[in-house]
C-alpha cells in the first residue's frame, strides 16, 4: 500500500500531551516511536489507532500494551475477527511464538507473556495495511525477548508498522527507522543507525544514549562469536546466529577506540576505516562521528583528541573488540 498519513495527532485538546501535526509512515517502513516514560508514545499510538480522539481508521491493526483476551479458549481469542487465510497465518505465528500447545486451554490460564504472544499472533496475522504495536515485548522474560522480537520483525518484513519501544536493542531489531518523542513532539526522526549515532542535540542524546547499529548478514560462528558480512568486510561480534541470517550489530560509542594509523596485528578483531564528519562535546567527553558508509560514533577524552590531532575530515581507523559488539537477529535470511 502507499504511504499512510496520520494527521492532527493531539490529545487532549486543551493541554495536549501529544502535539504532532502529521506523521507519515512510508510503504514498508517499520517506524519505532522511542522516548522516556511520559513522552506521549502510547497516546500517539492510540490516536493513530482511533481508540481516542476519533473514529477508528480503516486498514489498521492495533495491539495495546495490555491486550485484552475474552472468555473462552486461547484459540478462540487467537482467531477472533480473522478470516480463513488470516487464521492460518495466526496458527503458524502461534507456533513460532511457542504458544501452540496452549491454544486449547482457557485464556484465563495463560501467563502475561503467553497472553501477549497470542495477541501478537492475531494482530500480525491481519491483512491490515498498517500494524500498530505498543511495547510488544514488555511482559516477556528477558530470555524470550530477542527470539520474540526476531519473529515479530520477520512477520513485519515488507509491511508498514509503528512500534512503541523504550529499549534500544528491541528498537534496533523491530524497526528500520526511529522517531524520538520528547514532551509529546517528535524531536528527531531518521534511520535507526543515524539517530542512535548522531543525536541532533543533548536532549535526544540523553534519551537514546550514544550507540551504533550496523546491518549485515551472519556468515559463520562458533556459538559464542559470529562473523558478520557488513559492507563487503567481515566483523566479529558476540552472538550465536546461523549462516545467512540477517542481523544487526550493536555497540556503544564508549567501546570504540580511534587511531590515526591502521592497526596491523592488533588484538581487536574489528577495524573500520572512515572519515571524521562531525565532532561534538558530550559532558566531559568528545563524540567523534566517523563516516564509514554509515555514521559510527566514538566517545574519547579531550586529551586523546589532542594527542591524535583530530579534526573534521581526518581519516581514522576505529577498533572495537568483538566482545563489545552484540549481534541480534532481525528475522529472515539473505
Amino acid at each position: 500500500m502507499p504511504e499512510r498519513r496520520f494527521e492532527d495527532l493531539r490529545w487532549p485538546a486543551d493541554r495536549p500531551v501529544v502535539d504532532i501535526d502529521e506523521l507519515v509512515v512510508e510503504e514498508g517502513e517499520r517506524l519505532v516511536l522511542f522516548g522516556p516514560n511520559g513522552s506521549g508514545k502510547t497516546t500517539a499510538l492510540r490516536l493513530m489507532a482511533g481508540t481516542i480522539g476519533g473514529d477508528r481508521p480503516d486498514g489498521v491493526a492495533y495491539l495495546p500494551q495490555r491486550p485484552y483476551l475474552f472468555r473462552g479458549t486461547a484459540r478462540s481469542n487467537l482467531e477472533l475477527g480473522l478470516d480463513d487465510g488470516e487464521r492460518g497465518r495466526a496458527s503458524q505465528l502461534a507456533t513460532e511464538f511457542g504458544v501452540s500447545d496452549r491454544l486449547d486451554g482457557t485464556a484465563r490460564s495463560l501467563s502475561g507473556g503467553e497472553r501477549m504472544r497470542i495477541a501478537l499472533a492475531r494482530t500480525l496475522a491481519s491483512d491490515a495495511g498498517v500494524v500498530l504495536l505498543d511495547e510488544p515485548l514488555a511482559p516477556l522474560d528477558h530470555r524470550d525477548r530477542e527470539q520474540t522480537a526476531t519473529t515479530i520483525a520477520a512477520a513485519l518484513h515488507g509491511r508498514s508498522a509503528v512500534i512503541v519501544s523504550h529499549d534500544r536493542s528491541s528498537a534496533a531489531i523491530l524497526g528500520d527507522s526511529l522517531a524520538v518523542l520528547v514532551d509529546g513532539r517528535i524531536r528527531q526522526r531518521g534511520p535507526i543507525a543515524e539517530v542512535l549515532a548522531t543525536p541532533i542535540d543533548d536532549v535526544v542524546a540523553e534519551v537514546v544514549g550514544i550507540s551504533n547499529v550496523l546491518s549485515g548478514v551472519a556468515i559463520s560462528g562458533d556459538g559464542a562469536l559470529v562473523e558478520v558480512e557488513w559492507q563487503g568486510r567481515t566483523i566479529v561480534a558476540a552472538g550465536s546466529q546461523t549462516s545467512r541470517e540477517r542481523v544487526k550489530v550493536l555497540f556503544g560509542g564508549e567501546a570504540v577506540a580511534v587511531h590515526r594509523e591502521r592497526l596491523d596485528g592488533a588484538s581487536p578483531r574489528n577495524v573500520i576505516e572512515g572519515t571524521i564528519s562531525d565532532i561534538r562535546t558530550v559532558g566531559r567527553l568528545l563524540e567523534v562521528i566517523v563516516d564509514c558508509g554509515v555514521p559510527v560514533a566514538a566517545l574519547i577524552t579531550p586529551g586523546s583528541f589532542e594527542t591524535l590531532d583530530l579534526h573534521q575530515g581526518s581519516q581514522v581507523f576505529l577498533s572495537v573488540k568483538a566482545v563489545a559488539m552484540t549481534a541480534v537477529s532481525v528475522g529472515g535470511a539473505q
